[in-house]
């Protein structure tokens, strides 16, 4: 992390272990430029460059030793640590202040990703009851999560990219169950690239929800709501549609992956893909790829998708909700 000069580094010392070193802002007598290094584990390293930590946990940690200094001023390929309680009395007044987390980085360090996260506030009103606010939340983590991983398959990178295709194998699609797993599964695994926090809960009229995630997982989920307002009527079609062919074929409670002939796949397979890209789903292609081409389960997520877009659309159309981006534009 750089502001005009270096406020935090990771060096290694000859043994390969990982060392946090942060600027001091104190002078420290002797020291041009005064560094604190902490050695870490790999855990604690990744749980901070993912965010479940701060940084003041990461180098108060007592696992790792005591903390060291050394002059950034002297530093060149090498640089002499020294005991921190030899050169200050009092370390733990040199140690940062809780709150500071690796989306404040200048630079992203290299095999992890660190999701930069942004407020997103959602105003409410009428009434709601404790149902509504769990059914509005878990809508919304679904969507969240599948759409950030959908992101990553788009582009064929990153971990979620990797596992989709284990963790659709990995349920029968045979009853509610599998939904419930399936959306679940994605939810956990994409927690620590696209972690979705809620930052705020105010129950008045109007209130408001504030969440915190990736801006561009909860930007898509916005706009399927308005996809949902202008083109509810032609989305129920083809759901409905789509839903009949899986009915008819005797797949639709069953744990089949493949649609009994051809012809009715080849319907089926239409219908899925026109349905996903009503939905705002960019590249149903990968969703496709990721099913490895067994279209019963391909054809089942495309429905799952619709019945988490439609429940959470319902609330906007009753006017209990209203999107961050109307609630800007009213000025209100």
């Amino acid at each position: 992390m750089y502001y005009d000069g270096p406020i935090l580094a990771l060096l290694q010392d000859r043994q390969g272990n990982n060392i946090v070193a942060f600027a001091v802002s104190d002078e420290v007598e002797g020291f041009d430029e005064p560094f604190i290094a902490k050695s870490t584990s790999p855990k604690l390293l990744s749980d901070y460059l993912r965010q479940r930590i701060d940084l003041s946990y990461l180098m108060r940690e007592r696992r790792g030793g005591e903390p060291y200094m050394f002059d950034w001023a002297k530093f060149e390929d090498e640089v002499q640590l020294i005991p921190a309680e030899a050169v200050v009395e009092n370390v733990s007044e040199l140690l940062p202040s809780p709150g500071f987390f690796a989306r404040n980085h200048t630079e992203q360090f290299k095999g992890i990703k660190v999701s930069s996260l942004t407020s997103h506030s959602y105003r409410i009103d009428g009434r709601w009851s404790a149902n509504d606010f769990s059914r509005f939340y878990a809508k919304l983590d679904d969507l969240y999560s599948l759409f950030s991983y959908l992101g990553e398959v788009r582009d064929a990178s990153g971990p979620l990219a990797q596992n989709l295709v284990e963790k659709i194998a990995k349920y029968p699609w045979q009853r509610g169950g599998s939904y419930l797993g399936f959306f679940k599964d994605i939810a956990a695994g994409a927690k620590e690239d696209y972690p979705l926090q809620v930052s705020k809960i105010k129950y008045a009229s109007p209130g408001v929800i504030e969440v915190k995630g990736v801006y561009s997982s909860l930007t898509q989920i916005d706009a399927l709501i308005g996809i949902f307002d202008s083109k509810k009527s032609d989305l129920s079609t083809l759901y409905r549609e789509l839903h009949g062919i899986l009915d008819r074929d005797g797949v639709l409670g069953t744990d089949n992956k493949d649609f009994s002939n051809k012809a009715t796949e080849r319907m089926a397979v239409e219908r899925s893909d026109s349905l996903l890209a009503g939905l705002g789903v960019a590249d149903p292609e990968a969703v496709k790829d990721a099913c490895q081409n067994h279209f019963v389960p391909y054809a089942k997520i495309a429905l799952a998708i619709y019945r988490r877009g439609e429940d959470f659309h319902r609330f906007h159309a009753e006017g209990r909700m209203r999107l961050p981006s109307e609630v800007s534009s009213s000025g209100r």
